[in-house]
């Protein structure tokens, strides 16, 4: 009987203990519950796609060709989020993430389409000039990657507005009342690659997806500024959208890259 009192004891004061710690365990925080959440995304991200067009014409000898080329190419962009931060301010969440990364752009150069004139006035390998051109088609295109990564507004935007989409879903799957969400990204330090060398025939322009973005004067290459968002067929939204509120990027710069 006295074995039967001293375990009947021990559970209720087990019980009791067990009860006491349960109701000191603190509810776990539903910031904290957002941020592990948003992490196990890993990664966002997003893409460009581009197709660009020139009329070539290489010094030769003899009579100098004149050959059309035409490739397409997707640049592609990453947002970590192992380092995202987010507080609150009110009805309002502010997330602070690292900044965007650039991938190397994706160049199916088995889709390089080219038209040349006059192959039979001249001593040159067709096939050689052509090779000229594909070589130039990983250059053009890490230097618009960086073009587009630092004047595209509308790519920023991009990332914002679907992080911060998340995180309003989370939000309102724990009730918090939140009203808008705002995403910081910081600005990427990002330098222009070099353009190569390119020989465009006289008084024409390579242009991204119908833009202009570059000539050649006096024998240089010289690219100039242009839309890039215009030229992606985007436009930074800005503004609250459903809720969540993004800020618009960066304007486009009027003058030449650096």
């Amino acid at each position: 009987m006295r074995s039967v009192l001293v375990a009947v004891l021990a559970l209720a004061a087990g019980f009791l203990l067990a009860r006491g710690w349960w109701r000191e365990t603190p509810a776990a925080d539903p910031i904290q519950v957002i941020v592990t959440q948003v992490k196990t995304h890993a990664i966002i991200e997003h893409e460009r796609q581009i197709a660009i067009w020139y009329r070539s014409c290489p010094e030769v000898v003899g009579v100098n060709p004149e050959i059309f080329v035409a490739w397409p190419g997707k640049l592609s962009y990453e947002l970590e989020l192992a380092d995202v931060a987010i507080t609150r301010s009110g009805d309002r969440l502010i997330v602070k993430t690292g900044a965007i990364r650039a991938d190397e752009p994706a160049i199916p150069t088995d889709f390089l389409d080219y038209l040349t004139t006059a192959p039979w006035f001249n001593f040159a390998n067709e096939q050689e000039l052509v090779n000229r051109e594909i070589a130039r088609a990983s250059p053009i295109a890490r230097y618009l990657s960086a073009y587009y990564q630092r004047r595209d507004p509308s790519l920023v935007d991009d990332f914002r507005r679907e992080l911060a989409e998340l995180v309003m879903r989370l939000a309102g799957a724990l009730g918090l009342g939140i009203e808008s969400v705002e995403v910081e990204i910081p600005v990427a330090e990002v330098k222009f690659p070099k353009l190569p060398a390119l020989e465009l025939c006289a008084s024409t322009t390579a242009s991204v997806n119908g833009v202009p973005f570059a000539k050649v004067e006096d024998g240089y290459t010289i690219p100039f500024a242009f839309d890039a968002a215009a030229a992606a067929g985007r436009r930074a939204p800005g503004g609250v959208i459903a809720g969540v509120g993004v800020k618009s990027g960066e304007a486009p710069r009027k003058r030449a890259p650096d």
